[in-house]
């Protein structure tokens, strides 16, 4: 096995006027491994060259693997004169929000009112 302090640390040098390229080419959608394999002249091994393009593209990485925030669909429900009224249903994502959730009041009227038609309750 070889001791890595006689290696040469030219890494970098070797990765950073790549820097440009690399970043179009992320942008575009190529995946970290395809671009390292396509440069077989960089002497340095695919978890450095990771660690250089989060620590150099890291702009880059987060454009293209950004997830659009997930919004529910407002909630339609017939108000008592008979128009749509939109309720917005809230989206638990963490423990937080669960308890604001939680610490919301309830009207217990409203919920069984539109729970169902009367003729399938329980109370009749």
């Amino acid at each position: 096995m070889s001791d890595w302090r006689k290696q040469p640390r030219q890494g970098r040098s070797q990765f950073l006027p790549l820097l440009d390229e690399i970043k179009s080419r992320l942008v575009l959608g190529e995946t970290q491994k395809m671009i390292f394999e396509s440069y077989p002249d960089l002497e340095m091994s695919y978890p450095q060259f990771t660690r250089y393009v989060k620590k150099y593209c890291l702009s880059e990485i987060t454009q293209v693997t950004k997830v659009p925030e997930h919004k529910a669909a407002p909630e339609k429900t017939n108000t008592d004169d008979g128009q749509l009224e939109n309720k917005s249903r809230m989206v638990v994502r963490n423990p937080s929000d669960l308890k604001k959730l939680r610490s919301q009041p309830i009207d217990l009227e409203e919920l069984q009112n539109s729970a169902g038609e009367e003729d399938e309750s329980s109370n009749s």
